[in-house]
């Protein structure tokens, strides 16, 4: 693995390919042990170049952003609104049903009724 040394330091200059312990910054090594060379990159110390000799830089995962808590609430609130409108168009449209049967049945009442009446006066 190809690194180059950001921050000069004591380590294991053996696995490096180094020909002493003391690692020197802007030192750059081709045959590094990738298990050190990892450790290394994880401190800080060293960044991996590519076949160019440039840094490999590591693209940034894409995620969504985190919702602001004004936003979050202004959300529950209008679900809640929603929420009670529908349910009081529910309740609206059921006593608009029950009215409807009930005149239904007063109708269906007053006609029978009415025929019953017709009937006894024709006899």
């Amino acid at each position: 693995m190809k690194i180059k040394i950001l921050w000069g330091f004591v380590g294991n200059g053996l696995s490096l390919g180094a020909d002493s312990n003391k690692i020197k910054a802007n030192a750059t090594f081709e045959e590094a042990d990738d298990e050190y060379a990892h450790t290394l990159i994880g401190k800080g110390l060293a960044v991996e170049l590519d076949a160019n000799g440039k840094p490999r830089v590591a693209k940034p995962k894409e995620a969504k952003p985190a919702i602001p808590k004004e936003d979050k609430a202004a959300a529950d609130k209008a679900a809640a609104e929603k929420a009670a409108a529908e349910k009081a168009a529910a309740e609206k449209a059921a006593a608009e049903k029950e009215a409807a049967d009930k005149a239904a049945a007063e109708k269906a009442a007053a006609d029978k009724a009415a025929a019953e009446k017709a009937a006894a006066e024709a006899k």
